[in-house]
């Protein structure tokens, strides 16, 4: 396993869930685009200073930026949202919000 290589995926990953360009993420962590660069490509690895900066601008946990391997397949994930749901169906606003965070998803 390729830790750096591994990492570099996820950050990557993450970055474009939450649809930011590497130059914003940059930005957000105060270092040149060409580092995240290389970060995204596993050449190389933050410092734990700027591997916390990059969570905190991922809106993801450092465990999250180390997890390499699927832990749920799709149907459990459809599972987890609908049940979420359940729970928000009688407030409007919350399913409002729902809806239009799936949308900028898509």
């Amino acid at each position: 396993m390729d830790l750096k290589r591994n990492l570099g995926k996820n950050i990557q990953s993450y970055r474009k869930l939450n649809r930011m360009t590497q130059k914003k993420l940059a930005e957000l962590v105060d270092v040149e685009i060409n580092s995240i660069s290389s970060i995204e490509l596993g050449k190389y690895f933050p410092s734990p200073e700027n591997l916390t900066k990059i969570s905190k601008a991922l809106n993801v946990s450092l465990s999250d930026l180390f997890t390499f391997e699927p832990k749920h397949t799709s149907e459990d994930y459809i599972k987890e949202i609908l049940s979420n749901i359940e729970f928000i169906k009688d407030d409007a606003t919350k399913l409002r919000a729902v809806s239009l965070f799936v949308k900028n998803l898509l």
